[in-house]
């Protein structure tokens, strides 16, 4: 009996402090937004990170999708900074050298990783030009997506490290959700 309940207050905390980190809540970008390279641009975000240890000033970078994983930009560094202490907005520089893409995503790590949705940039640099389709690595929890480009079509998988096109955040989601499942599952297969 003791190992039960000492093993149920251990679920119990493994599940509060999964459900307790909070992702960022975008209003802009969403999959719907379209940047201009060499613009100022507009982060917003509908809540906070109140219970994030630290400083709450953080870096917003520029991330493309290749092969299902979102990358940094190479060679582009911060384009911003955002403090999330409270719900608000910010601006962005999007660089001039950013190549055309309709796969692009912003990061903040406020103790999670905060995806945007995947939003379009525009640019007079092309997008690189590749051949065939790039297929990304096989998940058995993800939805598949299907990106469109103009001469090039992939299709790709999305995880918990990689956001979705859908106007929501839910980035995340499926990496606490999983998380809080297997500690369920874990807890459970021990009272047996």
């Amino acid at each position: 009996m003791v190992k039960s309940t000492a093993l149920l207050a251990f679920a119990a905390s493994a599940l509060a402090s999964v459900a307790s980190a909070k992702l960022l809540s975008y209003g802009e970008p969403i999959a719907a937004t379209t940047w201009t390279a060499g613009k100022q641009e507009s982060v917003a975000w509908s809540n906070d990170c109140s219970d994030f240890t630290g400083n709450t000033t953080l870096p917003i970078t520029l991330n493309i999708q290749q092969n299902g994983l979102q990358v940094q930009v190479p060679g582009i560094g911060p384009i911003g900074t955002l403090d999330c202490k409270k719900p608000g907005s910010t601006k962005v520089t999007i660089p001039a050298t950013v190549a055309s893409g309709d796969a692009y995503s912003i990061l903040v790590v406020n103790g999670e990783q905060s995806y945007s949705a995947l939003f379009t940039i525009k640019s007079t640099v092309p997008a690189p030009s590749t051949s065939g389709a790039t297929t990304a690595p096989a998940t058995t929890t993800a939805a598949k997506t299907t990106t469109a480009a103009a001469t090039t079509t992939a299709a790709t998988k999305t995880t918990g490290s990689a956001p979705s096109a859908s106007p929501s955040n839910g980035a995340g989601a499926l990496k606490a959700g999983s998380t809080a499942a297997l500690v369920v599952v874990a807890a459970a297969g021990l009272l047996l």
